[in-house]
């Protein structure tokens, strides 16, 4: 059985007055409903997270939360990749009938909350269009790839490739752009030597060090 929000706090520290009132104008631009599923722990983390979920819900009528325990729904969790947890995905209808290949992993305050805010508009049919070269770029990508873009969450240049990742992701099917706070998750930090960041990782292997524009990404995706 899902959690349930009301067990967590209802707002965020992260989200201040005034940045409230920016998210709301942004997120009344929504045309279509979004849900977010949010995979959490027992981590002081995860109960932050669904704080900051709860505080955006209160911001607009067209977003829905739902809340999986670990090990709860595995198709959900394999999806999501909830081996690093919280892990929350961004699907675009009522009921998370389609997975936007958008996730979050930790809490996206700071530049990220920006980030966020843009995967929501691309979800909820909002976004700014791309040119048809840049669509017709996205398109040459042919084969399927987890971008991992690690990021601190004060780094400006982190959150313009997570934003150029989220679109190219929600725009081809065969993309999924994972956001990863590096900050929560040591482990990992090891595993790939994340001396900085930006540090975007391809399908698990690959990592290709500094910030990307849309162009230079979908480039690099288009050759794997």
């Amino acid at each position: 059985m899902p959690l349930q929000p009301e067990n967590y706090p209802a707002k965020s520290p992260l989200i201040a007055e005034e940045l409230e009132g920016q998210l709301k104008t942004l997120l009344d631009k929504l045309e279509a409903p979004v849900t977010l599923v949010c995979v959490v722990g027992e981590d002081e983390k995860s109960a932050e997270m669904v704080a900051f979920l709860n505080h955006m819900m209160g911001l607009s009528q067209k977003l829905n939360l739902i809340l999986l325990a670990h090990g709860e729904a595995p198709r959900e969790e394999e999806l999501l990749d909830a081996s690093l947890l919280p892990a929350t995905g961004v699907y675009a209808g009522e009921t998370a009938e389609t997975f936007g290949h958008m996730v979050f992993h930790g809490i996206p305050g700071g530049k990220e909350i920006t980030g966020f805010a843009g995967a929501l508009l691309n979800a909820g049919n909002a976004a700014r269009p791309l040119d048809k070269p840049t669509l017709k770029d996205i398109a040459k990508i042919k084969k399927p790839v987890s971008i991992q873009v690690c990021v601190s969450l004060a780094c400006h240049h982190c959150a313009q490739l997570v934003m150029a990742a989220q679109r190219v992701a929600w725009e081809n099917p065969l993309v999924t752009a994972h956001m990863i706070d590096a900050n929560l998750y040591p482990e990992l930090v090891k595993r790939y030597q994340i001396q900085r960041v930006p540090l975007t990782v391809l399908n698990g292997d690959k990592t290709v060090p500094g910030g990307k524009t849309m162009a230079e990404l979908t480039t690099l995706l288009a050759k794997l």
